[in-house]
């Protein structure tokens, strides 16, 4: 079916689900937030601590989940992730304290640090390399409209419900993906070495700090000297984990994929991509509430135009690649994704114009994540895809996060120049700075030979 093994299509299936349960649950809280803040009789800057957790556990936990994979095994680390993520939406859903549920989201972040990159791995496993761009044009979906469901699911739980809905939904899909995976899918291993304690660490305690940071940065209720401090501490427990890890004889994290110039180069274009895209989704939301005074809600169903650009997109996606080859996809999306986020500026009314923008900026947006993607493990041998997907899950998380920050400061900045708070003139300025960071990756895409990726293309040039 579909050029699918019976054992292809199970597996992707539970692949995608994992992916799309865990991509909404990453973001459907912020919209749950104001209800909460009145439930729990507390600030929303406390309550966002709910959100900054899960993504600490993610940050912390993704660097090691190959490792994990590979030492106890794919269907074993996935059976255990999946059942402490059911767990701790269970406790989310019932829980009365502020305290209990910022700690139940963060073993939630464990969990999903775990499920998504161990997903992936199971992806490498079941698919060869040359059915990587037919794998990913359906694995990649829940990627890329997970953060486009999330607010349009979560306000409407919140509105017509109760927050406590955002935590049950998971309970049914989970059930199912734990059933599936435990009875169809055979538990991968990799002969792996010793675990470096030493180095996890510092690298811990560094990404953790990194990743509050990030999230308050531009917070006014938080002293500068906080900020400060946060900054100086990830600084200083990233250099001391450099330095035990250059000295380790078992490296957390296998820095010769570097030495590939194809991981290499998708390394660098991803931390540009991932971030532009990040602000994007960050600045559109803000553009619609503020510009045309709309609802959360109601702003969250115009991002359903950039979810169907990409789900139209995806045949066209991997034809592109099997036809041209990744290097011409890369710059034809990284181009038009540019234009049509400079677009935005000549937006005036909620109409056909604004539509059309949304559906393109979805489907660039998906041939630049389906593209980068696939390609990092275009010279990666099997021993090492666990480390592989390791470094690249954990950059994704963060460079999202870093690329609100971008946006963010740009807007801040365009407020303190103009005096005006979020008059037009400065989110458009805030559109074109993302859309200038955007085009950089072009400097990495454009030092890719035409021929690589030929061996994960279905009609590539030998």
């Amino acid at each position: 079916m579909f050029g699918y093994t019976s054992r292809q299509l199970i597996g992707t299936a539970i692949i995608s689900s994992l992916l799309l349960m865990e991509n909404i649950d990453a973001h459907i809280l912020n919209v749950a937030i104001p209800q909460m803040a009145i439930f729990f009789n507390t600030s929303v800057f406390i309550l966002k601590l709910a959100v900054t957790s899960y993504l600490i556990g993610l940050a912390i936990f993704i660097p090691i989940s190959g490792w994990v994979a590979d030492k106890i095994g794919v269907r074993n680390t996935l059976l255990m992730s999946n059942a402490l993520f059911l767990l701790m939406s269970f406790q989310c859903a019932l829980t009365n304290s502020i305290v209990m549920l910022i700690v139940c989201r963060l073993l939630q972040g464990i969990a999903g640090a775990f499920m998504v990159p161990v997903a992936r791995i199971l992806l490498l496993r079941i698919f060869s390399k040359a059915e990587l761009v037919k794998a990913y044009t359906i694995m990649g979906i829940p990627v890329m409209i997970g953060p486009v469901l999330a607010p349009i699911l979560g306000g409407y739980l919140v509105t017509y419900f109760s927050w406590r809905y955002i935590f049950w939904v998971n309970i049914p899909i989970g059930l199912i993906i734990f059933y599936a995976t435990w009875k169809n899918i055979e538990n991968y291993k990799n002969e792996q070495t010793g675990f470096n304690l030493k180095s996890f660490i510092f690298l811990s305690l560094s990404l953790g700090a990194f990743c509050f940071w990030l999230d308050i940065c531009l917070l006014d209720e938080v002293s500068l000297t906080m900020k400060l401090l946060l900054i100086l501490v990830a600084g200083v427990f990233g250099v001391i984990y450099y330095l035990v890890e250059t000295k380790s004889t078992n490296p957390l994290i296998c820095y010769a994929l570097f030495r590939l110039r194809t991981f290499r180069l998708s390394f660098l274009s991803t931390c540009i991509i991932r971030a532009a895209l990040g602000g994007r989704a960050f600045i559109i939301a803000i553009f619609l509430e503020i510009s045309y005074h709309l609802s959360a809600f109601e702003a969250g169903l115009y991002f359903i135009w950039m979810a169907f650009g990409v789900l139209i997109s995806r045949g066209a996606i991997k034809t592109s690649i099997d036809r041209f080859g990744f290097k011409a996809t890369l710059t034809v999306a990284n181009i038009c994704g540019s234009l049509f986020l400079l677009l935005f500026i000549f937006v005036h009314e909620l109409n056909w114009f604004l539509y059309v923008i949304l559906f393109f900026n979805g489907v660039f947006a998906a041939a630049q994540f389906m593209s980068i993607n696939i390609l990092y493990y275009a010279e990666v041998d099997e021993k090492r895809y666990a480390s592989a997907v390791s470094i690249a899950a954990t950059l994704q998380q963060l460079g999202s996060s870093f690329g609100v920050v971008i946006a963010a400061s740009i807007l801040h900045v365009g407020n303190l120049v103009t005096k005006e708070n979020f008059n037009l003139n400065v989110l458009h300025y805030t559109f074109i700075g993302l859309a200038l960071v955007n085009i950089l990756a072009q400097i990495f895409v454009s030092k890719l030979e035409a021929t690589d990726g030929n061996n994960l293309r279905a009609k590539h040039i030998s």
